[in-house]
């Protein structure tokens, strides 16, 4: 049986600016690459479905002529709308989801999909998306992977501690256990089948207080998650572990940009 996630808009509100100032950036020779593989530029109508804050919507912008980002939380598209302001970039912000897709978007060259897919009706997505994207047209889902730099092996910590703390869903539960279907078994049993994987791997540096950052970023470790005392206990015990593992305070790591495209085959 496949489950959808619940719908909830506000899902990550409390979690914005630790979103911004934690996660790991989209590579740029990721977008410039996604630009050359699909051909789109100047002329060019692209949608970033579930854009957040802009993380990838804004450098998008750089390389398309028209560009939309549609995220389902309205506070999420206040702040993507600020940060194009202070970056200069001009793009379209609109409050909406997967659900709600008009015909007015159409015909759209490429819809990138960011961090978001797991949130979707993905197969109803995929056929909504097939109406609405010109043929020759893409799809592509796009995500950042942390891998250990040398021995800095702080990721595992990290993540042990984010899932004792995590109020995880019955949703969550199940995207992790055995039932669930990878996104590209969903891609390859739609129309957008023929799939290809690009990669960018990247050594970066992040600093304790982003570190934190992204432990508060994730829905189920989110300040209206955990409620006052359990973030306050969550915080605590991320920059204790963190700074024992890593006095500096510089947590060097690699990150890996990643965009799976899939067009139509016809």
């Amino acid at each position: 049986m496949t489950r959808i996630a619940p719908f909830d808009p506000q899902r990550f509100t409390s979690a914005i600016p630790h979103y911004v100032a934690g996660r790991p950036a989209y590579s740029i020779r990721l977008v410039e690459r996604l630009a050359r593989e699909t051909g789109f530029g100047d002329n060019s109508h692209v949608l970033d479905l579930g854009c957040g804050p802009g993380s990838l919507t804004i450098p998008l912008a750089r390389f398309a002529g028209t560009t939309i980002g549609i995220d389902p939380d309205a506070a999420m598209i206040a702040m993507a709308r600020q940060k194009a302001e202070i970056e200069g970039v001009t793009a379209e912000w609109r409050v909406g989801s997967s659900l709600e897709l008009p015909d007015e978007l159409k015909p759209l060259d490429l819809v990138t999909i960011a961090r978001a897919f797991h949130w979707m009706d993905r197969a109803a997505t995929l056929e909504r998306l097939d109406q609405l994207v010109r043929p020759g047209g893409a799809v592509a889902l796009v995500n950042t992977e942390v891998h250990p730099l040398g021995n800095h092996t702080w990721h595992t910590a990290f993540e042990e501690l984010r899932k004792s703390h995590g109020r995880f869903d019955a949703f969550y539960r199940w995207r992790k256990g055995t039932d669930w279907e990878e996104h590209l078994s969903v891609l390859v049993r739609s129309v957008f089948c023929d799939v290809i994987r690009l990669s960018v791997y990247e050594a970066r540096e992040a600093s304790l207080d982003e570190i934190v950052a992204r432990a508060l970023s994730f829905s189920a470790n989110s300040p209206s998650s955990l409620g006052d005392e359990g973030r306050a206990a969550y915080e605590a015990a991320i920059r204790e572990a963190m700074t024992a593992l890593e006095p500096s305070g510089r947590f060097p790591e690699i990150v890996e940009s990643a965009a799976m495209i899939a067009r139509r085959t016809r």
